[in-house]
């Protein structure tokens, strides 16, 4: 089965950051039971993660503090915290009413639009 987002984590994260990973339980909890499906990997090593993804260097560079880690198609939009409900939503292309939020983009590379961020072109 193929994911659009992958989450890497670790149970140290999760004991140190108690309120954080419960909401992401609920949230991903709350995403399952509509049918929307994030891979979860519980790493204890750099290599329990995929290799073609950024989340192996960034773990490769910074240790297993940097996580968790959420990607999106390959694509880091988390380093060291779960990915908010509004991330969740809009990447995801979540229906709204399943999280504490709604949609307020369109999912970011579904659509050939670069990830969601304050960036302003150069001129």
């Amino acid at each position: 089965m193929e994911y659009d987002m992958v989450v890497y984590e670790s149970e140290e994260y999760r004991s140190k950051n108690p309120e954080d990973s419960e909401r992401f339980d609920r949230s991903f909890d709350s995403l399952l039971k509509a049918d929307i499906v994030i891979r979860r990997v519980m790493c204890s090593s750099a290599d329990d993660i995929d290799p073609d993804g950024e989340a192996r260097s960034i773990v490769s560079e910074k240790g297993m503090s940097a996580l968790p880690i959420a990607e999106y198609q390959g694509v880091d939009i988390s380093v060291g915290a779960y990915p908010s409900d509004q991330d969740l939503a809009d990447f995801l292309d979540v229906p709204d009413g399943i999280l504490s939020v709604d949609r307020q983009k369109p999912p970011a590379m579904g659509n050939d639009l670069p990830p969601a961020c304050a960036c302003r072109p150069v001129r």
